[in-house]
């Protein structure tokens, strides 16, 4: 049987001056505590939270930053099994550079009380993460069971496209969550109004978690962040005309936390005035086969 509610928070991740290993660890470690007493059973942090680590090293190239991130994946790892185990909390631990067969990855890890972990490479890669990092894409969508139902985690420019996400919500998806970074308005917008935009289009959550602040000294890689993370609904009854549950306040380091109501969603789905996961003409299908054959 599904669980209805879910408490969840997503962080406003700020960038601070931070002297060492112990001192990164630490203060993520007082974050989830602080988002487990305020009852959260879902905890998310945003992409490249792990670059952080970078603020405190000699200026690095791209190729130099992805081996030193690498060298922390264990330590990620462990971090983040124990306290989803000692706090009884799922964890999106952000994402991570790390180094598989083809090269470097960017890849986002959810951790279950349980020892479980679920992988999700980033699937679209921006032009900066192709040219400069030389990251690799990755090439399937993973669909996570939950006791909340079907999520998937579409990493920040993945939002941007909505035929991956049309495809989780065939897949049975009603929770995806966005982790991001984006260090300007422009690219803040993007995603903000693409996480939107999806929850509309398929009726399900979006969850947006990302960067804020600045360092005190510039770094090539990650330096400042924008960003107003949220919670997101289609906009239609039973949810507000805005299709916002809740978001923070612009640039300040917090946590947005509130409830995700799944019967709501599904009385979305089933009562609202309008349907679009249920309303697409099957004429696109016949449209897109048509072209595919023509290019052939």
């Amino acid at each position: 049987m599904f669980m209805q509610t879910l408490t969840v928070a997503t962080a406003q991740y700020g960038l601070q001056d931070v002297q060492s290993d112990d001192a990164f660890w630490s203060r993520l470690g007082r974050k989830l505590r602080e988002a487990a007493e305020n009852r959260a059973k879902l905890i998310i942090f945003p992409e490249y939270v792990t670059a952080h680590l970078l603020s405190y090293q000699q200026v690095m190239t791209h190729e130099e930053a992805c081996s030193h991130l690498d060298t922390y994946t264990s330590a990620y790892i462990t971090f983040f099994q124990r306290y989803s185990r000692e706090l009884n909390v799922i964890i999106l631990g952000g994402t991570h550079i790390c180094r598989e067969e083809k090269g470097f990855v960017n890849k986002a890890i959810l951790f279950f009380p349980d020892g479980r972990m679920e992988e999700q490479n980033k699937l679209h890669l921006t032009p900066e993460e192709r040219n400069r990092w030389s990251l690799v894409e990755g090439d399937k969508l993973n669909i996570i069971e939950t006791q909340w139902g079907r999520w998937a985690i579409l990493t920040c420019y993945d939002i941007e496209f909505p035929e991956l996400a049309r495809l989780a919500a065939e897949s049975g998806v009603e929770l995806v969550l966005c982790p991001s970074y984006t260090d300007t308005a422009f690219g803040y917008h993007r995603v903000r109004y693409c996480c939107q935009a999806r929850a509309i289009e398929n009726q399900f959550f979006v969850v947006l978690s990302g960067m804020v602040g600045s360092l005190p000294e510039d770094r090539p890689q990650v330096d400042q962040g924008y960003c107003q993370a949220g919670l997101f609904t289609p906009c239609d009854t039973p949810f507000s005309e805005a299709g916002i549950i809740r978001a923070g306040e612009l640039n300040q380091d917090m946590f947005v936390i509130a409830e995700l109501d799944f019967a709501k969603l599904h009385e979305n789905r089933k009562q609202g005035v309008v349907a679009p996961f249920y309303d697409r003409r099957r004429l696109y299908k016949r449209e897109l086969r048509k072209i595919r054959i023509e290019e052939c």
